[in-house]
């Protein structure tokens, strides 16, 4: 065992490192002891790396354990032990995630910091932090959730980090071959590879993954390919190097937004039968580890990002039908829009570990570049046809049109045309001190320095229009600097238990399009936009009784400053603005409990064993301050003459949108011999609202309105018949619910997004 590996159990005092439980690590190697068996959920240890997790609230989520439909990424069974976790199902594909906790949009991970292998996957942690890449979970050994501490560590953001961790090269095969093949309802087919091994000092792992479906609904076809690669090389026993590359593209037929009406009538319909959907993504990496002595190590990652994001459709509101000319014959032109990224960055960490009054502490410290630059393009008037790539060339790569072209009587003129950079310095530094053998705290400061600029032009106009909106956009440039700081303590009460409390600052940048109003003839941007900031803190108690019984029940509260949203003009007529519309303040309890009784009266199960779980959050995200300049601006409502309207204007005590206050799984999974396993789940997730106004009757378009409660059932099982030889099955939605979990006021809708109903699939893996 190598230095790197003995100062790490010895740091984080995990207690499965201790001689006097060498039974357990066993088990933690993969030697199945008495029957016992490794979770599929745990936590992070005290130090991993050069990073430190002692007080911080963690998840770690074993792919391999989990039965899960991991070929279609399912994320409400990936996550399903993971409690407070919202998800939007709308995208039945598994191509792209959309999670959230703690009352935060689950919008493409937004509010979470994600990252592939500990580096950033998302288009622009600061200007646009969406995430458009769904690695396959079939490639990965595990998922890690810190939740909001984390911005210390990994900076900016409200809802904590989400790092999706690949599988490693076989240390003890010079090749090692995977094959999974998985087919499925709706024409579903599925089929990943892999191979890995060690030859010396090299080391590698690679994979190809690609799936196929026509989608549950009309219009839903999509096809998705993704790669990796990794290579890596032992200099010496203290150095590592590591390099990566990691490649995925998708194709994806949105069918588009419905109204309530036709939601209850036929979810499975499309209006939309030419809006598609694409994202190029290539992330490359390298990493480079160095021990320096047991105390002591370093870790330096570059990385980038080289995507795009393609879009072509109808987007009007789903009352709006897309049809053919009755004088033409033809559809209407379709809305193009284009987002290129190109960024880079580099981050360096150092631990060092060190004596001071007979114990060990470790000094976690080091620094981050980062430079991100996104060019964005919309043309209202791309061709009309109803293929993706009909006319690419002319119609997709319009950055090769110049500018004069739009004023030239051309029909093809773009009403977007902007380009943003961020350029991003950082330093951080967190102190674990313990206290004694029990106690620990760990104090931590992190400074970020961000320059964002944007220029370009907005709603370009053809000369006869006589008052046209937009136009130049005169260069922006804001630079602003951040201190965050934080302080998390744990105690251990027994060997396998443990208080823990956090409390960290938060901070979120405005966004590209909040600083920027892509509709210019009805928006309009606050010059004095201010970023949002606020805290997270919370606590519980945590661990595990022997194998029989696992727990992490906790509080939290997190406050959410100066959130960005669209308000409508003061007067008739004037236009809605971008602007800090109030504070949210978020609190709730989050409890995961998992018991297998069988294994709690004996160690030997030879009938198998049955472990039942639940994964419940209560939440309570609501406004606690609202500003609407038509609190003082209109006579009757700055007066109180009309009660009405001024609560309607006043959002103080209502529900933060998108934030079920219920939120619960419940399961239970029988094991047998380590050979088969079976688990049934039950998900409920109580009602929302779309909209800071709390408002219950929806709209014509169906954009706002309440999204109603729903529970969802999904059985799945693993089944090794034969040694490296093994069947996975089950069927999602097992009752064909039928819910939604998201009103769209954009694309891929606008209108409600339905969930998908019942889905069968299987599938046969094979390890040589």
């Amino acid at each position: 065992m190598s230095a790197l590996s003995l100062l790490a159990q010895d740091e984080s005092k995990e207690p499965s490192q201790t001689p006097s439980n060498q039974q357990e690590n066993k088990e933690e190697s993969g030697i199945q002891v008495k029957g016992k068996r490794e979770s599929d959920r745990g936590q992070m240890n005290d130090i991993e790396g050069t990073n430190i997790y002692a007080g911080k609230k963690s998840e770690v989520i074993r792919l391999e354990k989990t039965n899960a439909n991991l070929a279609l990424n399912n994320t409400r069974q990936i996550y399903a032990k993971v409690p407070g976790i919202t998800i939007w199902e709308n995208e039945g594909s598994g191509i792209q995630p959309g999670i959230g906790a703690r009352g935060l949009s689950p919008n493409r991970n937004w509010e979470f910091n994600t990252r592939m292998n500990g580096y950033d996957i998302s288009s622009d942690v600061f200007g646009y932090p969406e995430a458009y890449f769904n690695p396959p979970m079939e490639s990965l050994e595990k998922i890690e959730i810190i939740r909001g501490a984390a911005s210390l560590q990994y900076g900016p953001q409200f809802g904590g980090m989400v790092n999706y961790v690949t599988k490693k090269a076989d240390p003890n095969k010079p090749a090692k071959l995977e094959m999974k093949t998985t087919g499925g309802s709706y024409n579903t087919l599925n089929a990943y590879a892999s191979i890995s091994g060690t030859v010396g000092k090299f080391s590698y792992f690679t994979y190809v993954q690609s799936r196929t479906g026509d989608g549950w609904r009309d219009n839903a076809d999509y096809k998705t390919q993704a790669g990796y690669v990794n290579l890596a090389y032992q200099a010496t026993e203290k150095l590592k190097v590591s390099l990566e590359f990691t490649k995925s593209n998708y194709e994806s037929r949105q069918p588009g937004g419905l109204t309530d009406m036709k939601f209850w009538d036929n979810p499975r319909q499309s209006l939309r039968t030419r809006n598609w959907f694409s994202a190029p993504w290539n992330v490359p990496a390298l990493q480079i580890d160095y021990e320096h002595s047991s105390q002591t190590r370093t870790q330096i990652k570059f990385f980038g990002l080289y995507g795009e994001r393609n879009s072509i459709g109808f987007t009007q509101a789903p009352n709006r039908l897309d049809s053919i000319s009755p004088i033409t014959l033809q559809f209407g032109n379709r809305q193009v829009d284009r987002d290129w990224y190109r960024n880079f960055g580099m981050e360096a960490r150092q631990i060092i570990g060190y004596q001071l009054f007979d114990q060990t502490h470790s000094l976690s410290f080091g620094v981050r570049y980062y430079n991100a630059n996104t060019d964005r393009i919309r043309n209202p008037n791309g061709n009309n046809g109803v293929d993706y790539a009909g006319n690419y060339s002319t119609d997709y790569d319009i950055r090769e049109v110049s500018l004069p072209e739009c004023f030239d009587g051309s029909t093809r003129c773009r009403t977007v045309n902007l380009k943003f950079s961020t350029l991003n310095y950082s330093a951080f530094a967190e102190n674990l001190f313990r206290i004694t053998d029990k106690l620990s705290i760990t104090p931590g400061v992190r400074y970020e320095w961000i320059r964002t600029t944007g220029s370009g032009r907005i709603n370009e106009k053809l000369p006869s229009n006589a008052q046209p909106f937009g136009g130049n956009v005169f260069p922006q440039d804001f630079t602003r600097s951040q201190v965050l700081y934080g302080l998390g303590a744990q105690y251990q009460i027994t060997k396998h238990t443990n208080f823990y409390s956090n409390y960290s600052k938060a901070y979120r940048p405005v966004t590209f399009a909040e600083i920027y109003a892509s509709n210019a003839t009805y928006n309009t941007v606050d010059p004095n936009l201010k970023d949002q900031y606020g805290y997270n803190l919370d606590g519980g108690y945590r661990g595990k009784v022997g194998t029989w019984f696992q727990f992490d029940v906790g509080a939290f509260e997190l406050r959410y400053n100066n959130r960005v949203g669209l308000l409508p003009g003061a007067f008739p007529g004037q236009l809605n603005t971008v602007t800090n519309v109030g504070d949210s303040l978020h609190r709730g309890v989050e409890a995961y409990l998992e018991v297998d009784p069988i294994l709690a009266f004996s160690e030997q199960a030879p009938y198998g064993s049955l472990s039942f779980f639940t994964s419940s959050a209560n939440v309570n995200a609501r406004y606690i301050r609202w500003q609407d300049p038509r609190l003082f601006t209109d006579p009757a409502i700055y007066s109180g003459q009309n009660l009405l309207a001024a609560e309607t204007y006043y959002r103080i005590g209502n529900l933060v949108e998108n934030a079920p206050s219920q939120i619960h799984r419940y399961g239970v999974t029988y094991h047998f011999k380590n050979t088969f396993s079976l688990t049934y789940l039950i998900s409920y997730t109580g009602m929302a609202y779309s909209d800071a106004a709390n408002t219950v009757t929806p709209s014509a378009d169906g954009q706002i309105g309440k999204i109603p409660r729903y529970m969802v059932r999904d059985i799945s099982f693993r089944w090794t018949f034969v040694e490296n030889y093994s069947l996975t099955g089950g069927v999602n939605n097992l009752g064909n619910e039928r819910y939604f979990t998201r009103r769209s006021g954009g694309y891929p809708g606008p209108g409600i997004l339905p969930a998908e109903g019942i889905f069968y699939y299987i599938g046969l893996s094979v390890v040589l």
